[in-house]
């Protein structure tokens, strides 16, 4: 039985992650927990899709601000030709029909690496990166990352073979198949939205939130940097 689900949201423009703990989520379903990117002069709930990979094509160097201020480092004293930077990769996947795990993305310098690997070493830092934040917590805490249940979000608009490639992203980055659930971002937005409190209801005694009664109709409208899917619901 797993402690917690975790849940990866790799966007085109901005990514991040969130968690719950199996008894929160008992008790409130609206108890998530995400982190706080820090910026040079802001802090973000979300990491903008920038990865920076070391010369070598294979080692990941960092992910969202950290990429993006080494890679304007390297490219003052002019070092970044040898690196791979990658930026709004994700939507280099939709409309590619028969998507392979050997098919290539170029990088902002014009080098070519796997689009597999590129995924996986993003995944695999978001994920390294909720682990570690969650052991952090969890201090004295005997803790295992099987025991997390994972889910990766993906785009409505996305073939199967799309969809086929990013589990085995997830599953190169480490996460358990058993333990995987691909989602869509619209599904995943209504049935958190079916748990919002948005009405207040006043009683006898005490005043109280309420959540959608049944037969409410409503709209998800999701405006993301690549896509944007509306979906209406009952």
């Amino acid at each position: 039985m797993s402690l917690l689900v975790a849940s990866i949201d790799l966007g085109t423009t901005f990514s991040g992650w969130a968690y719950s703990y199996k008894h929160d989520y008992k008790t409130s379903r609206n108890s998530i927990r995400t982190k706080n990117w820090h910026a040079s002069s802001h802090i973000s709930q979300k990491a903008p899709t920038v990865v920076l990979i070391k010369p070598d094509g294979k080692t990941l160097h960092s992910f969202g601000y950290d990429a993006e201020s080494k890679y304007a480092d390297l490219a003052e004293t002019g070092d970044h030709k040898d690196w791979y930077y990658f930026r709004r990769f994700k939507m280099l996947l939709f409309d590619r029909k028969g998507v392979q795990v050997n098919t290539l993305i170029e990088e902002t310098g014009g080098k070519n690496l796997e689009a597999i690997e590129v995924f996986c070493l993003t995944i695999k830092c978001i994920k390294d990166d909720l682990i570690a934040t969650v052991k952090q917590q969890l201090s004295g805490e005997e803790f295992k990352e099987s025991d997390v249940s994972w889910v990766v979000t993906l785009p409505a608009i996305w073939n199967d073979a799309a969809k086929q490639f990013m589990r085995c992203a997830a599953e190169k980055a480490g996460i358990d198949k058993d333990k995987l659930t691909i989602a869509l971002e619209p599904e995943a937005a209504s049935l958190h939205c079916r748990h919002l409190p948005i009405e207040k209801n006043v009683g006898d005694s005490d005043a109280s939130l309420c959540k959608y009664p049944i037969g409410t109709k409503y709209i998800v409208v999701d405006a993301g940097g690549g896509t944007v899917d509306i979906t209406v619901h009952e």
